[in-house]
């Protein structure tokens, strides 16, 4: 299982669990930075991010990682990490799991932009682990990777997600008066 404090990014405090010898010490980490704690299902198969800009899901990116799973040191620290864009599936496979990686960034109510996590297990199942409504906004980070891939240079990200945010001025506490 894989045990995380529900509400940090990162990775941080997030332990894989292989056998109830190691679940207390799992629990303690995500516990140092959170009181809700979320223990979940192993999912073992290949990670894939879907950026999603507007209405629209960007180029699938698919993670690579020697690491047990992408976790902070494979995403900040590692220089072994592989980003893969193209990810590696047919046109038709990663246009239907754009198509779901939008509906299930809209099935939790996020709009504008924001990042959807998922992994395809050994049967090629999709698994649905995160909608990330606050993603990294460096020019290194996942959603101006796959904007860049998409067409759309940093400066033109940044200032279509400005738009989406003025025009739902509600989305940033009462728009920029407020």
């Amino acid at each position: 299982m894989i045990v995380k404090p529900a509400h940090e990014g990162s990775s941080i405090g997030i332990s894989k669990v292989d056998g109830p010898g190691q679940l207390a010490r799992a629990w303690q980490l995500a516990r140092a930075y959170d009181e809700e704690i979320f223990a979940e299902q192993w999912i073992s198969g290949r990670e894939y991010t879907a950026g999603i800009l507007v209405n629209e899901a960007l180029p699938l990116i698919c993670l690579e990682t020697p690491n047990s799973f992408y976790d902070y040191a494979a995403k900040y620290e590692a220089d072994t990490t592989r980003y893969l864009i193209p990810c590696g599936l047919a046109g038709e496979r990663e246009s239907r799991l754009q198509e779901q990686a939008l509906a299930a960034f809209r099935a939790v109510g996020a709009s504008g932009w924001g990042r959807v996590d998922f992994m395809l297990d050994a049967d090629d199942r999709p698994w649905f682990i995160e909608v990330n409504t606050v993603p990294g906004l460096t020019d290194h980070s996942l959603v101006p990777m796959a904007a860049r891939a998409g067409g759309m240079d940093f400066t033109r990200l940044v200032r279509r997600i400005l738009e989406t945010t003025l025009e739902r001025p509600s989305a940033v506490g009462g728009g920029l008066d407020a």
